[in-house]
């Protein structure tokens, strides 16, 4: 039964706005539509991130010591940071279930929230986690993310990596291998039409993915924070458009170049964030 539950609640996502928590129960089942299995090694820095709240993201090593996620990813349904002790971060395994030899398991110390977070807009979606120990390295399953410092051009072909199941359907099983979909760069303006994102996309952002709709290359809720990877780099991630294969909803990420210095600077960084800590609204 442990085994179910956990299959069950691997991946649902922080909901960065105040809701009822029956309406966000709903929105917090475990999906990435479709995809390609990834083999072992393709992306060795992906990590998934699971709460005691049943918050869960995907992530990706940036440091030993450290890990890159979505700053939604950190925050309980009443906008308030949640306690660190309460996070763990899963490395080195592509199966989300049973667990596997190469895993690494680590729990949370510090959280580094970027301090221009908005959490309606979810502009500056970026967050930092120290783990309480460092990954052992060098390791054939887990290694440090190359984090892309050039522009990523429209029509780039990229790769998302994370966990979910096969199809949209309600009753669809859940697929404890991680995948990968295909997404093709988009321009911005076209996401920033009146039908899309209407103007919600920032030139800090990076919008990929489909526009039209699709049944078999989506992300769902539970993958707020993984990467996307161009040319194996590190660029962005995802923070909303989670589109669960609807149209004229594309996927949108936190571009990943715009923040490498703030990531940097947090490695060595002592004053982390208080349990209970609400952004300000900008």
């Amino acid at each position: 039964m442990q085994w179910v539950v956990f299959v069950v609640c691997c991946l649902a996502v922080a909901i960065p706005r105040v809701r009822a928590e029956t309406a966000v129960d709903e929105e917090r089942s475990p999906r990435l539509i479709g995809g390609t299995n990834a083999p072992w090694g393709q992306f060795p820095s992906a990590v998934s991130i699971n709460t005691t709240y049943n918050l869960h993201c995907g992530g990706s090593v940036v440091d030993r010591q450290h890990v890159l996620t979505a700053a939604q990813c950190v925050f309980n349904a009443n906008q308030r940071l949640i306690d660190p002790y309460w996070i763990t971060v899963r490395a080195g395994d592509i199966a989300l279930a049973p667990v596997g030899a190469r895993r690494q398991t680590r729990r949370v110390s510090h959280i580094f929230v970027h301090p221009q977070f908005n959490i309606r807009t979810l502009e500056h979606d970026v967050a930092v986690l120290r783990v309480d120990r460092p990954f052992d390295l060098p390791s054939n399953t887990i290694n440090v993310a190359n984090r892309t410092r050039r522009i990523v051009p429209n029509g780039a072909a990229c790769q998302f990596a994370g966990w979910g199941a096969s199809t949209n359907a309600v009753t669809a099983p859940v697929n404890v291998l991680q995948r990968f979909l295909p997404m093709t760069v988009n321009d911005r303006n076209t996401c920033n039409q009146g039908t899309m994102h209407a103007g919600r996309v920032l030139e800090s952002h990076l919008c990929a993915g489909n526009t039209a709709a699709s049944n078999n290359a989506a992300p769902c809720f539970g993958n707020a924070g993984t990467g996307l990877y161009c040319e194996r780099a590190l660029v962005g991630l995802l923070s909303f458009g989670i589109n669960c294969g609807l149209a004229n909803n594309p996927p949108v990420f936190t571009q990943v170049r715009f923040y490498n210095r703030w990531i940097e600077q947090q490695f060595n960084q002592t004053q982390s964030l208080q349990p209970g800590w609400t952004p300000a609204v900008l």
